[in-house]
């Protein structure tokens, strides 16, 4: 699991990112949350918990987990006094019949990522004009991604609960990858479940973000 500092200027405010399979912080250095440092976890094959005491100076910590971040938030940041938990384009139960994608779709996504790569998850998840979105830090390999998700796999059939109060729960009705009516199964099952116009990749609008922070933040 790595954790990237996207800005650390000693805030009293933090704004932590769960991103998805595959992803890396570029994903969401074009969001920049006034007064607040802003950590992005991703990579998640070798993933520990996060320690409140690591995050005790924060008067503040919203969350933001996307995707398969949903499932890693709930392993991994149970410990942190949260005070405001956003879902987006996912479940706590991300490979479930019932509330999240099928295995066997997960074992096709791995089959043919062997094959022809990641452009057509990409199309899928950022919408067919979108890409990726680039920035300083490194894209893995292939065999890495592979290698996570297969490990994401394994992990959230073996142990998915749900530890986290969340306090809003983002639907992309546009979202190709983590099909809308299962999300929306899980999220009406617990009084949450927020629609809005997304593919799978939740942050292309920047207010998905900046909206959902105190006032004073959101400048």
């Amino acid at each position: 699991m790595q954790q990237s500092w996207l800005k650390r200027k000693q805030q009293s405010d933090l704004v932590l990112y769960m991103l998805g399979w595959a992803s890396n912080p570029n994903a969401v250095l074009h969001i920049d949350p006034p007064d607040c440092d802003v950590l992005a976890v991703h990579d998640y094959r070798k993933a520990i918990a996060l320690r409140a005491e690591d995050f005790a100076k924060y008067r503040r910590i919203y969350l933001f987990a996307w995707s398969f971040g949903v499932w890693a938030a709930e392993q991994y940041c149970r410990q942190l006094p949260l005070y405001r938990a956003i879902a987006l384009n996912g479940t706590p139960y991300p490979v479930s019949d019932g509330y999240g994608m099928r295995l066997r779709v997960v074992l096709r996504t791995m089959q043919g990522l062997a094959r022809v790569g990641m452009t057509p998850f990409h199309e899928k998840a950022y919408g067919k004009e979108r890409a990726m979105p680039e920035g300083p830090y490194p894209d893995r390999t292939l065999d890495e991604k592979i290698d996570e998700l297969t490990i994401l796999a394994e992990q959230s059939r073996k142990n998915s609960s749900a530890n986290i109060h969340w306090h809003k729960a983002y639907i992309g009705d546009k979202d190709e990858i983590f099909p809308p009516a299962k999300m929306e199964a899980y999220w009406t099952s617990v009084g949450l479940g927020t629609h809005f116009s997304s593919y799978h990749y939740p942050f292309a609008d920047a207010r998905i973000v900046l909206d959902n922070l105190e006032p004073s933040h959101a400048k």
